[in-house]
Parts: structure tokens; sequence; C-alpha cells
């Protein structure tokens, strides 16, 4: 009896020695999996969507995606601009990690195939990530996490959010809707800290980007309310491009022009209107403005009063000294900018859910 008990005790304490080696080795393995840890990731995503696309929003749904797998790795991600620089040599020295293509229209360069290797199919639509070979353990742990991932309700959820059809613009809607874009729970978020109904600050984001969040202009304005880095650098946002910290700098201008029109003497529609106006040509261009119609007589504080001395401010010569000290303005962007958002908006007000 008593060998039966030593015997038994001995295999329990043999089962627990194997217990703790393989906790220690899951551990190790573990560790050893998070060899990205800390690393930034530099992604360039160069494939074409938005409201013209039938395939959606694929520039949010990769910057999402990928956004997913650096968590997962506990590194971090930074989205590079669209420009006219060569995202193949780009990706060759290393500038860039990971190039988003669609990899039934894009081909390797023959010059690069040798270097540069793609991953699995991302999505449906023929997407992958191509990255360089010298990096083949970076492309192994994007093609393992991506062949588990794609197998669960949160892909699905990317899928469903980003690659689905969303109506053209305000003017193709003809019959009520409860989406505009991928970015609506970002739009109604900071739309509330701003005090405006979350269908104007979307009919603002279209007109400066079409939902789209990867888009860079000529003045180096970039994102769904092309921000630009200084303007983010004042406010503490790091990364304009992500979306909700775009969105958050854009509603934060927005908040500190507010306080600039904040007057008894300026009622709510105009405030929204001067709001808009110095958002796309600058405070500074407004206070022009606002000056010259003081000195011709006319009402500062209305819009529709201002748009009609603004061709007079076309030609320096026609008004004194020291009025127009950014110099003569054209004006006529962005008369359209704000005529055409409010427009927009009192489409949304009727078709789009609130």
């Amino acid at each position: 009896m008593g060998r039966i008990i030593r015997f038994i005790a001995v295999i329990f304490f043999l089962g627990i020695l194997l217990i703790i080696a393989g906790n220690r080795n899951l551990r190790e393995e573990s560790a050893s999996s998070f060899f990205l840890e800390g690393d930034t990731l530099c992604v360039r995503i160069a494939v074409d969507g938005g409201i013209y696309i039938k395939q959606g929003h694929p520039t949010g749904f990769h910057h999402d995606l990928l956004k997913k797998f650096s968590l997962s790795q506990r590194c971090h991600l930074r989205l590079k601009p669209q420009d006219k620089s060569n995202m193949w040599e780009e990706l060759m020295d290393g500038r860039t990690d990971i190039l988003v293509i669609q990899a039934e229209t894009e081909i390797i360069p023959e010059e690069y195939s040798d270097n540069l290797i793609s991953s699995v199919d991302v999505n449906d639509a023929g997407h992958a990530w191509v990255v360089n070979k010298s990096n083949i353990h970076l492309l192994q742990q994007l093609n393992y996490w991506l062949t588990f991932f794609k197998q669960s309700k949160d892909y699905s959820a990317l899928v469903s959010r980003y690659l689905r059809l969303y109506r053209r613009n305000a003017y193709a809607l003809t019959s009520p809707t409860n989406h505009l874009s991928p970015y609506d729970d970002i739009i109604k978020k900071y739309s509330k800290t701003i005090g405006w109904d979350w269908r104007l600050l979307a009919s603002l984001i279209f007109q400066e980007s079409k939902f789209s969040m990867n888009t860079s202009s000529v003045r180096g304005a970039h994102g769904l309310m092309q921000i630009k880095n200084a303007t983010a650098r004042q406010f503490g946002i790091d990364d304009i491009f992500d979306p909700e910290q775009n969105v958050k700098a854009g509603t934060m201008l927005i908040k500190r022009l507010q306080e600039l029109y904040d007057s008894p003497e300026i009622d709510s529609l105009n405030k929204i209107k001067l709001v808009l106006a110095a958002y796309n040509a600058g405070e500074g261009r407004v206070d022009d403005i606002r000056r010259v119609a003081e000195h011709l007589g006319e009402n500062h504080n209305d819009w529709e009063s201002l748009k009609g001395i603004i061709p007079q401010m076309r030609k320096r010569e026609n008004l004194p000294a020291n009025i127009l000290r950014l110099g003569q303005f054209k004006g006529t962007e962005t008369i359209r900018f704000v005529d055409e958002i409010l427009e927009r908006y009192s489409t949304y007000s009727v078709l789009v859910k609130k």
C-alpha cells in the first residue's frame, strides 16, 4: 500500500513539474512573438477608395486593420501621406515598412520583384500588403495574424463598416438613410464638443475630403478635416492621419473660431457662416473682410453682406492702405465653401437621421 502511495506521489510531482515547464515555455514563446514591440511601422496605402469607388473606403479599412495588428504586436503605426514619391523605392530603402496595394491591378515592377514580397490576400477585393524580403519576419507575422483575424467577428465588422457602398454625395440622396460614412460615430462624438448638429460637421468633412482619410492637399493639409501639422501641434495632436485625432483637431479649431465670433451682435447662423469662412480662408482673411465692411458702412456681422463686399477686395487699389492686411483676396472659393456646406446640410437635415 505504501509503495502505491509513493508511486502516486511521484507521478503527481512529475505532473506539476511538466505543467510549470510548459507554462514557462508558453511565456517564453509568447514573449518572443512580440518582436515588433516598441517599433513604429511606417505604412503607405496606395489603393483608391471613397465615395466614388465601388470598394467603399479601403483606406480606412486598412488603417483600422493595421492598427489592430499593431496593437496585437505592441508596436506603433504611422500612416504616410499619398504623394508623388516613388512608393516602391521607399519600400526598398526602408522608408516604408508596409505598402498596401490592389494586387489585381498593381504589379510589383520587375526591377524590384526579387526584393519584395506580398502577403496573403487581405480582403475579397484582392488587396495585399507588400514588404521588403529583408523584413521576412514581419511578413510571417502579418500572414499568421491575418489568417486567424480574418475568421473573427471584428474582421467582418470592418468589412461591413468600410467596404460597403455609401451614397455618393448629398445630392444623390433621394430617400432617408441612417449612415453617411464609416466615421459617423466619430463625427457624432466630436460634434457635441462644438454644439453642432453632427450632420453639419459631416457636411464640412464631405466638403474637405469626401470622407477619405488619406486625402492630402497641395497646401499641406491632410485627412478628413484637412488639418495641417502646425495646426495639429497647437492642439497637442500628434497623428493627423488617424481619423479620430484628425476630427478632434478640426473640432478644436472650430471651437477656437467660435470663441472669436462669440458676440451678442452675431446671430447663431451668421456665427456658423463666419466660422466656416474662417475655417476655409483663415481668421485673418475674415478679419480683413469685416474691416472692409466697416469701412464701407456695411454690417460686418452679416455674412450675406460680407459676400457682396468680397469682390471689392480683389484689387488692393480699391481700398485705403492698411485695411487689407493680408493683401487682395479673390474669395470665390470661400463663398462657395460656405454655400455648399450649408446647402448640403439642408439636404442631410431632411434625409439623414439625427
